[in-house]
């Protein structure tokens, strides 16, 4: 099961990751202005957070086996699909599928971690299914720059068809080999008031997730305005060649591989809210650094510092979904966490598109900056929320 978390993770990675650097090409075929493409990002992301609210709450009743299979299957034919636009209409048609696809397939994946380990132990296995993801940014990162290089018209092309075929031996795999529980079922930690019903009402009533879901939203808003424009602003603004930038996404997916392990284990040991602040800070460092400093430099350190927490948020937030509800409905929980992710990333693109266009594409960063110091304050308010909630140590 947590080989197959690994390898939905890698294969929803590539519609996070892959526009990073097919978007320069892809601006040029299909002549689209930095808005327009903020806009194909807002619109994938505004899908995915409705894919990901349905199979959350479909999950519970119907099973996820289904959901995860042929949500992968969705993802797949898309990319291939994006690969053959012809216009931009018919990029925003397979930007929808994307969308809804990998939500609805991330979403249930991510919520099953909480029936398969202990609470002891979710942010530990959630670190390591979020790792797919980073090799998703790895394989972006060495294939886009190849194959652009080698046809710089149609090779973001070849580059989403390769994406898609991944996806669709993905989900071939996701179809034989999910479960829906263990068959020796771990120790449940069951809660005052859990519903029987199939309908995860409980996962929205917590003011616990509500406040991770807020976090989320932060995060969603910083780091989809890094990964959208962050080649942009190294290839067009600051003269780097794409070859130099595919080699500095090479770097955050190697550094982010490990990053959602030893974020996951932190908030295991420190506490969600805690292991959340410490991830922010150190984004909103990158942030600065691009924003303030351009230079080659601060363009290598902010990639490392990006790729240590590239999957912090997202790993915390997997972990602490079956924290605070039955893990039956942990599903919905995260599914809730992914809507406030969703809301950011959907929201963001277009703004700093914007900007882009009408201001200077630096001050992308600078909002990317005001995410990451919102998401600390929330993360001191969780610590201290969860810290005051703790039962009296027994005399």
């Amino acid at each position: 099961m947590l080989l197959v978390a690994f390898l939905v993770n890698q294969a929803t990675g590539f519609v996070q990751f892959g526009y990073s650097l097919t978007l320069p090409p892809m601006e040029e075929s299909l002549h689209l202005s930095h808005t327009e493409a903020g806009l194909l990002i807002t619109i994938t992301a505004a899908a995915r957070m409705g894919g990901a609210l349905s199979a959350g709450t479909l999950a519970p009743r119907y099973g996820s086996r289904p959901i995860i299979g042929f949500g992968a299957l969705g993802v797949g034919a898309s990319m291939v699909m994006l690969g053959f636009a012809l216009n931009y209409g018919m990029a925003v048609g397979a930007a929808v599928l994307m969308g809804i696809s990998s939500g609805a397939t991330l979403t249930p994946m991510m919520g099953l971690l909480s029936a398969w380990f202990r609470m002891r132990d979710r942010g530990l296995a959630a670190g390591l299914a979020a790792s797919g993801g980073s090799i998703a940014f790895i394989i972006a990162g060495i294939a886009v720059p190849v194959l652009t290089g080698a046809n710089w018209d149609d090779g973001w092309r070849h580059s989403w068809q390769l994406f898609g075929g991944m996806v669709l031996a993905v989900a071939a795999v996701s179809l034989l080999l999910v479960r829906e529980r263990p068959a020796q079922p771990l120790e449940t930690e069951r809660r005052p008031g859990s519903a029987r019903s199939a309908w995860p009402v409980e996962a929205f009533k917590h003011p616990a997730v509500w406040m991770i879901t807020l976090l989320a939203f932060t995060s969603g808003w910083a780091q989809n305005l890094f990964t959208t424009f962050f080649g942009l602003y190294l290839t067009q603004e600051n003269g780097v060649s794409l070859a130099t930038a595919g080699q500095l996404v090479i770097l955050i997916g190697t550094l982010s591989i490990g990053s959602g392990v030893v974020w996951g284990w932190m908030s295991d040991k420190l506490g969600r809210g805690q292991a959340f602040g410490y991830s922010f800070v150190v984004q909103g460092a990158a942030f600065v650094l691009l924003a303030a400093a351009p230079g080659f430099v601060s363009f290598l350190i902010a990639s490392a510092l990006m790729g240590a927490t590239l999957r912090a948020a997202y790993t915390i937030c997997a972990a602490a979904a079956g924290d605070y509800v039955p893990v039956r409905f942990s599903s919905a929980a995260f599914a809730l966490m992914s809507v406030g992710a969703g809301l950011g990333s959907t929201i963001s693109p277009t703004v700093g598109g914007l900007l882009a266009d009408y201001v200077a594409m630096k001050w992308v960063f600078w909002m990317a900056t005001g995410g990451s110091v919102a998401g600390t304050l929330g993360a001191v308010y969780l610590q201290t929320r969860r810290q005051a909630d703790a039962p009296a140590p027994s005399p």
